[in-house]
């Protein structure tokens, strides 16, 4: 189990806060309490807590490209990335580590978004590809690895709890009713909802892309 978080500002002249990212990191330590990472470039930040379990050495997250183009914050295990791994390496791909992290960083270079395709397993992860800038979120087809997001002030922020996006100064903690009732019946609140208004879940089996200021859900 390991925890993700980060923010982008969508006015790219703006840069987000250390103070922040690593506050909401904070509160993702039970998740990953053996290393932790942080990335901060241009309007991006992206955080992560890790629990180490694959390659323990060279695991660590953020975990980039050859370039540093492409940057993973990864919560999750690929079970066939062994196999990923060997067809990559044939397709002209070279790596520098054996964690199924970095098979999903090159898997997304070689795919795009049609590398969900290729995964068994469990999973949430948040790609920032510069050269396209763009983020991309998914989660696994069952939604055993949770992930949030939210909009807020022209900034959009996720994590692996919801705890950590309240972290964010700009996120609003208003009781979402409607969720509320939906609470009281079910004894849950069905996904994409949550108990704050504004913040909702990435359903199992789902995407997310944002570029250009415009957010896609699939």
């Amino acid at each position: 189990m390991c925890g993700i978080c980060g923010y982008i500002h969508l006015d790219e002249s703006k840069r987000p806060s250390e103070i922040i990212v690593r506050e909401m990191m904070r509160t993702l330590r039970h998740r990953g309490p053996d290393d932790e990472g942080l990335y901060i470039r241009d309007n991006v930040a992206l955080g992560h807590r890790r629990l180490s379990i694959i390659d323990l050495e060279a695991g660590h997250q953020p975990m980039f490209n050859e370039d540093g183009s492409i940057a993973i914050v990864y919560n999750g295990e690929v079970y066939n990335f062994q196999e990923l791994r060997e067809t990559l390496i044939k397709r002209g791909h070279r790596f520098a580590t054996h964690s199924d992290t970095e098979v999903i960083i090159h898997a997304y270079e070689e795919y795009g978004e049609d590398c969900l395709k290729f995964f068994n397993g469990m999973f949430a992860f948040a790609i920032w590809d510069r050269r396209a800038k763009k983020l991309f979120l998914a989660r696994d087809r069952f939604g055993k690895k949770p992930l949030y997001y939210a909009s807020f002030d022209n900034q959009f922020i996720f994590a692996s709890e919801l705890k950590a996006i309240l972290k964010h100064p700009s996120v609003r903690k208003e009781i979402d009713l409607s969720a509320l009732s939906k609470y009281l019946a079910y004894e849950y609140v069905p996904s994409p909802h949550t108990i704050f208004k504004n913040i909702r879940k990435l359903e199992p089996a789902s995407k997310l892309s944002l570029k250009d200021g415009s957010l896609k859900t699939e």
